[in-house]
């Protein structure tokens, strides 16, 4: 901004004053963030921090460089939010969903239910070999991709597809008689 203008933004008030710094700062801002953001409403969200940052700060009329300060917040607002989306772990929440988490009460019959199949499940598991069952317990239950699985126990990919294979075929015919 030239010299002239902090003095002509000191004159307008709050809202006229932070009207002109949305306009002309808002693209420059969207950019910004737009570079290092997926989602375009965390860049407008990030936009509107920096600019209540700005109008907090007051009129601006001290701000001997106006771009360098709204650039230095927006460097700010994106540390601040990094940090948060580290310390939140906001990557791995998952929306509730109804239809995902039924309201069935989980009333001492099912819990004795759930516990009674599990424990023919591991029984099933017990006659497997014991790498088969490891592999099997990597794969479904720790969720492990396969060529991971593979390269932890440095083994092939097709070994570990035929573990597992063998592992579900085991457990298919076993709870089929039980």
């Amino acid at each position: 901004m030239p010299s002239d203008q902090p003095n002509l933004l000191s004159t307008l008030t709050e809202s006229e004053r932070l009207d002109v710094l949305s306009r002309k700062y808002r693209p420059a801002l969207s950019r910004y963030f737009g570079k290092r953001l997926y989602q375009q409403a965390d860049v407008e969200d990030l936009v509107q921090e920096v600019l209540l940052r700005l109008a907090v700060r007051g009129n601006g009329s001290n701000i001997e460089q106006p771009e360098a300060y709204l650039m230095r917040t927006a460097t700010n607002v994106w540390r601040d939010f990094l940090r948060k989306k580290r310390t939140h772990a906001q990557d791995f929440h998952d929306e509730f969903l109804e239809e995902r988490h039924p309201n069935a009460e989980l009333g001492p019959d099912h819990v004795l239910t759930a516990k009674e199949s599990v424990e023919v499940i591991l029984a099933a598991l017990n006659e497997l070999p014991e790498r088969t069952q490891q592999i099997f317990i990597l794969c479904r239950v720790e969720g492990l991709r396969q060529k991971r699985v593979a390269n932890r126990l440095g083994i092939s990919v097709s070994a570990v597809e035929k573990h597992m294979m063998k592992a579900i075929a085991h457990l298919a015919i076993y709870l089929s008689q039980k």
